[in-house]
């Protein structure tokens, strides 16, 4: 019998602190120095709040940002780039210059700061000219025209970053198909068009994987996975069962694709079930085999209770949550949004991700508390979101003591950012930043209470994190 010796006690020296953000919610400038319309841009402008030309202004605040970020004493940044703002129409011959400059110069700030860059390729801001050329992740192309983007990133900026994901929160994109600008006449044109372009999305990050190892041998990348750990209300095993079956659809699709090279049994199922017909070609399994992620990203941020209930109207498109309700649990603490603070459940989470791929590489790219909040003479206690983040990062250090390989943790967000449906209400930022619905004030930036404990957690490696509260 061998007897697993190497099991760590505590985080170890050389683990990246982080926090993340995403380009279309922060960055602003919209529509300057040669950007094109996004997806992300036109849902936006739909909003009664603000929209994304605006946003907080990280594209004119970089520099003062970073400070920020060097300050707290971050050791990594997960941020998006903005395809449009690299290739204006997704195809275009050349890269836009202004554009490639605002990302050199902000990779370039964060390597001088001594923070790793952590790079998504695409945070839900599909060029809108490739919705209008051929509907996008819908057809065959995007897979050619994203493959050539993330070329054009690895040849630019793979000199300095070490550390990409592909594709974030695919399994959301493909189960609320408007956030890719798919439209259809009808439900089940809808259903058609959402899987074949979750076949694309699929395809295309086999590809980018493979060709990442080519290029750039000693990076590492993967997907950012909408990770949603789902409990049933009733003990029963109908009801273990169907949060079985919405935990595989919506978060361990995306790994099982990602680092086994193929489509699950349980998905090509619910295909077969729902008529479904992919439009597949041969050379696809060899992009697929050969085509593998180092790692994985994931987004958690809380448990979710379902119960069964035909008469529930869910968010996503009908097939996947059909049937079921969400539950609140009010014996813990859950913000206005309805997420769970339920740090017991990351570790449990991470358990189940190691037991599917034992010593995987994870990197915790999103995690995070919501809440409305106020400035009050230049603070912001945010007392929440401390304990959020104390009894997360808690509970990732035993999961860590359990053996799971956990390399970063990038807690959603580092400055408050704009939420499509909710404007500024829905903060999740370490910084604040002074700015409502419908004023720009100054957009000055305020580090909260929650920044100064997150410093302290980073300069002691955690040494402060040594109970849950």
């Amino acid at each position: 019998m061998k007897y697993q010796t190497n099991l760590l006690k505590d985080f170890p020296n050389n683990f990246l602190w982080g926090a993340s953000t995403s380009a279309f919610q922060v960055e602003g400038a919209a529509k300057e120095d040669g950007k094109g319309i996004t997806v992300a841009d036109l849902r936006s402008q739909k909003s009664k709040y603000l929209d994304t030309s605006i946003s907080v202004d990280h594209y004119h605040h970089l520099v003062e940002d970073i400070k920020l970020m060097a300050d707290l004493g971050l050791k990594s940044y997960r941020f998006s780039i903005s395809w449009a703002r690299i290739f204006p129409h997704g195809n275009d011959d050349k890269p836009n210059k202004k554009g490639v400059a605002f990302y050199n110069r902000l990779i370039n700030l964060l390597i001088e700061n001594k923070i790793e860059p952590i790079v998504t390729i695409f945070h839900f801001d599909l060029p809108q000219a490739l919705v209008e050329q051929y509907n996008g992740w819908t057809n065959r192309k995007c897979v050619d025209d994203y493959y050539n983007y993330a070329k054009t990133l690895f040849e630019l900026y793979g000199d300095r970053v070490n550390y990409w994901l592909t594709i974030n929160e695919q399994s959301l994109l493909a189960n609320v198909p408007t956030m890719n600008g798919i439209k259809a006449s009808n439900p089940e044109n809808l259903r058609q068009l959402s899987e074949q372009s979750n076949y694309y999305m699929f395809l295309a990050q086999a590809k980018v994987y493979r060709l990442c190892h080519q290029l750039l041998p000693k990076a590492k990348i993967g997907p950012a996975v909408s990770y949603m750990t789902t409990l049933p209300y009733d003990h029963t095993s109908l009801d273990i069962l169907k949060s079985k079956q919405l935990e595989d659809m919506i978060g361990f699709i995306d790994m099982d694709v990602a680092l086994r090279g193929e489509l699950p049994s349980y998905y090509q199922r619910y295909l077969r079930d729902n008529q479904i017909t992919l439009n597949v070609e041969l050379q696809d399994q060899e992009d697929f085999i050969k085509g593998r992620a180092d790692f994985l990203g994931l987004n958690w941020y809380s448990t979710s209770i379902f119960k069964l209930n035909d008469q529930a109207n869910p968010k996503m498109l009908k097939g996947i949550i059909s049937g079921v309700e969400k539950v609140r649990d009010n014996r813990i603490m859950n913000s206005e949004w309805d997420f769970s603070c339920d740090p017991q459940g990351l570790r449990y989470a991470l358990q189940r991700v190691n037991d599917r791929f034992p010593n995987i590489p994870i990197i915790i790219t999103e995690c995070g508390w919501p809440e409305k909040e106020e400035l009050i003479n230049g603070e912001v206690n945010d007392v929440n979101r401390i304990k959020y983040l104390n009894n997360h990062i808690y509970q990732l250090r035993e999961a860590i003591k359990d053996g799971v390989n956990v390399i970063s943790f990038n807690p959603w967000s580092f400055l408050d950012l704009i939420s499509v449906n909710d404007g500024m209400d829905k903060r999740y930022g370490l910084v604040y930043v002074d700015r409502d619905n419908y004023d720009k004030k100054e957009l000055k930036r305020y580090p909260k209470s929650s920044y100064y404990f997150y410093q302290k957690v980073i300069n002691t490696n955690a040494n402060n994190i040594n109970k849950m509260i």
